[in-house]
């Protein structure tokens, strides 16, 4: 891998100067800078060994410059936020994008979060319009949902709302079945996110609506009017019903002895 310039096959971009990778890393840097360090020397003092005192010396100094390298290197990938290191993302990205340094309570793998952080300032730029509210929902809701603004519904007039409901909107989320799992941690989120994007004098509702699926009458595919009716008498069931208590055992659950006589017991095994 060329110096100074960022390693794509990297598995482990973490800001610790140590482990494996690290290591591995730092010894074949250190080795390329060693090799061009003793190619500078005039040739009576080249040696085929690591063994003279200069060759150490040399050594050393190689695998400091090698860790300086590194670290300049990893330094540099932290210049552009889509690139910045997993520690990083928050301190850099995160803090300066949400209010009061209050990230959403979800759970984000270091891939995802960074997605979100794009999305997020790509979002944020927008302005505070209501694409850029609508985006900034779909983010965490998953499925239809609609936003509507009081302004709009006021002028198309018997909508319960008057003058003093203009700056406000609704967030309806439709929900089939029950809340949507995590509701309250979503709803939590759904509120940080949306206070960084709206305007400063709005205010906001976010409602689940619940909707029941219905199923047309097959194979007409349409309502059909029917009536239909159902009698019942408990008193069939009592006439059912042995009085006397289980057949052929007394109250008690004991067998009924009976006296039987002249059976044709030839036909059993």
């Amino acid at each position: 891998m060329a110096r100074l310039i960022y390693d794509t096959t990297r598995l482990n971009c973490s800001v610790l100067q140590s482990g494996r990778e690290y290591n591995h890393r730092l010894i074949q840097r250190a080795q390329i800078i060693f090799t061009t360090l003793l190619n500078l020397l005039p040739s009576n003092w080249i040696s085929a060994v690591e063994g003279p005192n200069y060759t150490i010396e040399l050594k050393a100094v190689a695998l400091e410059i090698a860790r300086l390298e590194l670290a300049l290197e990893d330094v540099n990938t932290d210049i552009s936020f889509t690139s910045t290191r997993t520690e990083f993302l928050y301190t850099i990205v995160g803090y300066l994008v949400f209010i009061n340094g209050q990230l959403p309570n979800m759970v984000f793998d270091d891939v995802a979060f960074r997605k979100f952080l794009i999305s997020a300032i790509a979002i944020y730029f927008k302005g505070s319009i209501p694409t850029a509210i609508a985006d900034m929902v779909g983010l965490f809701v998953q499925g239809e949902f609609q936003i509507t603004e009081n302004f709009l519904i006021m002028r198309q007039g018997a909508s319960g709302i008057d003058i003093s409901d203009q700056f406000g909107f609704n967030i309806d989320i439709p929900c089939e079945g029950g809340f949507p799992p995590a509701v309250f941690e979503m709803d939590a989120t759904l509120r940080q996110v949306i206070d960084i994007i709206r305007p400063a004098h709005t205010l906001y509702r976010i409602r689940y609506i619940f909707k029941d699926a219905y199923g047309p009458n097959a194979p007409f595919g349409r309502i059909m009017d029917a009536m239909s009716w159902k009698l019942a008498d408990y008193q069939y069931e009592d006439l059912r019903s042995y009085w006397s208590g289980i057949r052929d055992r007394d109250r008690l659950g004991k067998k009924i002895n009976h006296a039987i006589s002249a059976e044709d017991h030839s036909g059993d095994f």
